[in-house]
């Protein structure tokens, strides 16, 4: 009796300093920062370059997450997405050590929390029949009053979760706005250079830009670039060997490009030549960066252009007709990869767009063609007065040809000996990791490819009918971010689906379905022969059965029946197997562990029985 009094003690005390040992371990944070991340995607495990922007702020930001706990409360999915940002941003401002703190805050309707929430302009979501607003964003402040938000968590882009909450912290820490320098012949921006009678029309793609960004023009001889935070070269023709050695060290020393090339710029003004009529339908349209893409590794032919199939888009003819042109194309889903820069992009609308090629692991791909396309030359493009004559010698050669991509490095430069009198020690020639995005078609760009505008009682109201400019936009955006941010990729998402019980119901599916497709064709069968039948007694007795019809039409019931009872019966095995495998799971969860614990419990009891005997 004594004995067992002293293990119960024992045991007593043993709980209480494990309590106490939790309580001290837990407040004093004295672990806080060592971490186990066991998630399939690491998706609680910071990136570097987050802890490099994360370690980089000035002064210390309050991070304010905004979520209407009572009013989401019929939202399931909120309210799980909630806590996977919640638990993200409690690991952020634990890397922080002190640069972030982070406040939950719950706006209930009427509450000063819900007016700050509106006055930070988070984005409101009415639910209910009583009209309750639900938010669920962030707004970050600095100690200079800066102020960056995320109006609202879309479930939908968790992948880019840690991509945005880093380029809110960078944008807050780095308010002013990147330069980006556009440099093109073309007439895009209303200060850029004009063709001779030529008026300038600013493309909306870079009206847009100039909403966020400080977007200037930038002159084809131009050779100081280091000023540019992101240079965006459209449709380059015959470059001065000046501009490309700027373009190249630009590159080599770390700058930032974004090239758009074409084989055929379709909106390309030419002037006419009254003395030649035929000139504005002769006149090169074609693009190329030729010497910097052979240093770079890149194959790029400003000769051919691009046929797909299925993205062929539907064009007027002159006889107004409606017209698939294989040349001018919507890229949709299944052409756009898995990019942060095309999250959330149903299409992107193209005409006549080239390819590049490269050794493995050179490109990136962006924007990809189907299987089902081909490449042709150019010229005769320049006189195509009826697109439908395409399809007659139109043959798919199995390939997927890149029509947007990444550059990877490392890169070398075209002008490793230098340039003109220059000395060759001034020359950088290589970079490691470089921030380039290479495009094959510059008329994505313009306005008529992708957006229309009406005047709306004295105002322009642009209407996209394609993804244009927010392509650009978040390449843009992307590129011109800090290092660290670029080096940020999407995560995979929180939310697991059940692979196994997915897999059975397609296979228990695609075996119903085969069961039902043979049954339904013996049905189909024997209707045939009653047809048959039927036309062998010829047209004189047709309304008399013979004794034959009459059997036969007794077997067809019979097999009717059979039929659909064995119908019924594939319905009824279709979700044995995954209620088998819920039993499995059901049995593993309720009865097989603590059955194994047990087990050892009698295990360790009987071990420990037969040494206290044995010491007897």
């Amino acid at each position: 009796m004594m004995k067992r009094t002293g293990h119960r003690l024992q045991l007593i005390i043993l709980a209480v300093i494990f309590l106490l040992s939790s309580v001290i371990i837990s407040e004093s944070g004295l672990f806080s920062r060592l971490r186990v991340d066991l998630t399939d995607n690491n998706m609680f495990t910071l990136s570097q370059g987050t802890k490099n922007i994360v370690n980089n702020i000035d002064e210390q930001v309050h991070l304010r997450l905004f979520f209407s706990e009572q009013a989401a409360r019929d939202l399931p999915m909120l309210r799980t997405y909630f806590q996977r940002v919640k638990d993200f941003l409690e690991e952020l401002t634990r890397f922080g050590a002190g640069k972030l703190k982070l406040s939950i805050i719950d706006p209930v309707s009427f509450s000063e929390e819900e007016d700050q929430a509106s006055q930070f302009g988070l984005q409101a979501l009415p639910v209910g029949e009583g009209g309750e607003n639900v938010f669920f964003g962030i707004a970050a402040t600095n100690a200079l009053d800066n102020v960056a938000i995320i109006p609202f968590f879309q479930p939908e882009r968790e992948s880019y979760l840690e991509y945005d909450l880093a380029e809110l912290i960078y944008n807050l820490n780095n308010p002013q706005k990147p330069l980006i320098g556009v440099m093109s012949a073309e007439p895009m921006l209303a200060n850029g250079p004009t063709a001779p009678g030529m008026p300038s029309q600013e493309q909306i793609v870079l009206t847009q830009l100039k909403e966020m960004y400080t977007v200037q023009s930038v002159a084809l001889d131009q050779t100081d670039l280091s000023n540019i935070d992101l240079l965006i070269l459209v449709h380059p023709q015959d470059l001065p060997e000046q501009t490309l050695f700027a373009i190249d060290q630009y590159v080599m020393a770390g700058g930032r490009l974004l090239v758009f090339v074409d084989p055929m710029n379709q909106t390309q003004e030419v002037p006419a030549d009254p003395q030649n009529p035929m000139a504005q339908f002769q006149a090169n349209r074609s693009s190329d960066l030729a010497p910097l893409f052979k240093a770079w590794g890149v194959e790029y032919d400003p000769g051919r252009v691009v046929l797909d199939n299925p993205s062929a888009l539907s064009i007027q003819s002159t006889q107004g007709q409606t017209i698939r042109h294989l040349g001018i194309n919507a890229w949709d889903g299944d052409n756009l990869s898995d990019d942060i820069v095309n999250f959330e992009l149903n299409k992107i609308h193209t005409a006549l767009a080239g390819y590049f090629e490269a050794e493995a692991g050179r490109l990136t791909p962006l924007i990809t063609s189907h299987q089902d396309s081909m490449t042709t030359d150019v010229d005769p493009f320049s006189m195509l007065f009826n697109p439908a004559s395409l399809f007659q010698q139109y043959q798919a050669d199995e390939a997927r040809y890149v029509i947007a991509a990444r550059l990877n490095g490392p890169l070398e430069s075209a002008f490793k000996e230098g340039f003109e009198d220059m000395d060759v020690d001034d020359v950088i020639t290589e970079q490691s990791d470089p921030r380039v995005v290479l495009v094959a078609d510059a008329d994505m760009l313009y306005d008529r490819l992708w957006v229309q505008s009406q005047n709306f009682f004295g105002r322009q109201v642009f209407s996209p009918f394609a993804d244009n400019g927010y392509f650009v936009n978040n390449l843009v955006d992307n590129l011109s971010g800090s290092e660290d941010l670029i080096k940020v990729r999407s995560r995979g998402s929180s939310h697991r689906p059940f692979d196994k019980v997915q897999a059975i119901q397609l296979a228990s599916d695609k075996k119903y379905r085969e069961t039902e497709n043979q049954l339904r064709q013996q049905l189909r069968e024997t209707e045939a022969k009653l047809n048959e039948l039927q036309q062998a007694k010829g047209s004189e007795s047709q309304l008399i059965l013979s004794s034959e019809q009459q059997q036969e039409i007794e077997r067809f019931k019979q097999r009717k029946l059979e039929v659909r009872k064995n119908l019924r019966e594939v319905k009824r095995n279709l979700n044995k197997d995954i209620e088998a495998l819920g039993n499995r799971i059901k049995f593993i969860n309720i009865a097989l562990i603590p059955i194994l614990i047990t087990l050892v419990i009698i295990i360790v009891s009987a071990f420990r029985s037969r040494r206290r005997e044995y010491k007897k």
